[in-house]
């Protein structure tokens, strides 16, 4: 493994920390507590292990940077790799399919000699994967970009983690950071429902804002509405305790081509209620109504469910402006 590789813990954003083993370096963005909650089923535990919001971020005078990389799991196909130099977008590099776990990034920077530029790469939002290797030009100037206090959490399901958006910066918690200049931590998990269990006293991100996205899976896995509304008051009132100093919102589910549905817990409007009304329940609460943020059906969404690109920055633009007038 290449020497610059114990550079890439300093340099890692949206993240909790990294775990450092024999094969390489990973962002984590949930405590060990979290992950062992997660670790109940296998695609949950792979999804949680995704690198959704991470970011590898520094300013330097380097003519390029260089890494080797390893997939240990994909939640989705495509894995894509978003450039930003001095907050512009600048390139992206990956592919819908990689044939090989064995992955090669390079980007030349270019610019003036000696010319120090922030660079930021946002990383695979629905992929698990182990830097084998880093670096830079010899003698190249590499400094961390220190992480703001506060910031914004998302915490969620998979719509939360960016599923089906191709790219990771075109995911809704990545362009809403970017819209409100904050720090992200996106907690996203796909699949995953209201459960106070994957909550962690111990996290060391202190938001100002925490959205709060789940409900369409929960949907389809209780009997009864009573047995979901005290699993969605047990999480919203762990989150009023923990989180007491930020701002929070609260997101019904958004649009899905099966919502006229029936489930046996009830209908889909019935469940939004629901969420509706225990977040009043919370003087501090914001409650957005997830059905307005992305226009229903046609390309907006992959899938009936899951958004596309272009339907993430309906979403995000939406979901930005309803926060702002709270603000």
């Amino acid at each position: 493994m290449s020497g610059h590789l114990s550079l890439l813990p300093s340099l890692f954003t949206g993240c909790l920390g990294a775990a450092e083993t024999e094969e390489g370096v990973t962002p984590l963005r949930f405590t060990e507590r979290q992950l062992n909650v997660y670790a109940a089923s296998e695609a949950l535990s792979l999804r949680s292990r995704c690198l959704a919001g991470c970011k590898l971020e520094l300013r330097t005078d380097s003519a390029y940077i260089r890494f080797d990389y390893t997939l240990k799991g994909r939640a989705r196909k495509s894995v894509y790799f978003d450039i930003w130099v001095d907050g512009r977008w600048v390139a992206d590099i990956g592919e819908d399919n990689p044939a090989s776990p064995d992955g090669a990034f390079l980007y030349e920077i270019g610019g003036k000699e000696g010319e120090v530029k922030q660079v930021c790469i946002d990383l695979p939002h629905n992929a698990e994967l182990v830097f084998r290797s880093f670096e830079l030009a010899p003698g190249a100037v590499c400094e961390p970009v220190g992480g703001a206090d506060g910031g914004l959490l998302c915490l969620g399901d998979s719509i939360t983690q960016g599923m089906d958006a191709k790219h990771p910066s075109s995911t809704y918690a990545a362009m809403l950071a970017r819209s409100l200049d904050l720090p992200l931590l996106n907690q996203g998990v796909g699949g995953y429902v209201f459960n106070a269990d994957s909550l962690d006293e111990n996290v060391s991100f202190m938001p100002q804002i925490v959205t709060i996205a789940y409900g369409t899976n929960d949907w389809g896995r209780y009997a009864t509405m009573a047995e979901f509304r005290d699993k969605c008051a047990a999480y919203l009132d762990a989150v009023s305790r923990l989180y007491a100093d930020a701002q929070i919102y609260v997101l019904t589910p958004i649009w899905r081509s099966i919502r006229n549905d029936r489930k046996p817990l009830g209908t889909f409007d019935e469940l939004a209620q629901t969420i509706k009304e225990i977040a009043a329940e919370y003087p501090g609460f914001h409650v957005i109504d997830g059905e307005s943020l992305v226009p229903h059906g046609g390309r907006l969404f992959a899938d009936g469910t899951h958004p596309t690109d272009e339907g993430f920055a309906h979403m995000a633009l939406q979901l930005y402006k309803q926060i702002r007038n709270t603000l």
